[in-house]
């Protein structure tokens, strides 16, 4: 029978990535080999991924290797604010490529909102796991490894809210803390 699972901030060939989101690997070699052997570890042959978006980074013409080194009979793309155009996506070996979507009463997309609905998202990397119905997919806090419903729904609850490290304003991970540019506070810029 097959499974669908759900993953998201590859970020393969993305060197900076690693010291950005204190990944533990020692080399963008490292890297790109243990989320390929950990994505196939758990993704088999018939099995469908849907990918939140931030696949890869670097040469475009580098990415369609990585897609044919992980397990999947589909593997749907949600574009990310680093990916390329849907044309190129597809062109590199997606099944199809979405800006977002719905899946079983889920709503799949790139960047985190506040929202009543049952979200999956990537784009924060490391910050939080899940706050309320909104989970982050990213591989950063999913051990490197894409995830089933299952598993996403278990997340434990993450903090709503945060201290700004420059002024120390408290801020909402799903608010607007456009006064604080991304979060980090103006004055400490």
């Amino acid at each position: 029978m097959s499974k669908v699972f759900f993953t998201s901030d590859t970020h393969f060939n993305h060197a900076n990535v690693i010291k950005y989101c204190a990944r533990p690997f020692s080399s963008l070699d490292e890297m790109n080999r243990e989320m390929i052997a950990r994505w196939n570890a758990v993704v088999g042959s018939k099995d469908t991924v849907y990918h939140l978006g931030d696949f890869a980074m670097g040469q475009a013409s580098d990415w369609p290797g990585f897609l044919r080194q992980l397990n999947g009979a589909k593997k749907i793309l949600i574009r990310g604010n680093h990916d390329r155009s849907a044309r190129q996506m597809l062109e590199g070996g997606f099944s199809a490529v979405h800006e977002k979507l719905e899946w079983n009463g889920w709503l799949l997309q790139h960047h985190p909102i506040a929202t009543n609905r049952k979200l999956l998202c990537g784009h924060i990397h490391e910050k939080w796991t899940r706050i309320g119905w909104v989970i982050n997919a990213g591989v950063d806090v999913w051990d490197f490894t894409p995830r089933t419903i299952d598993e996403l729904e278990k997340a434990p609850e993450s903090p709503r809210e945060f201290k700004c490290r420059y002024c120390g304003a408290l801020l909402k991970h799903l608010g607007d803390n456009s006064g604080h540019r991304d979060a980090r506070c103006v004055k400490g810029q």
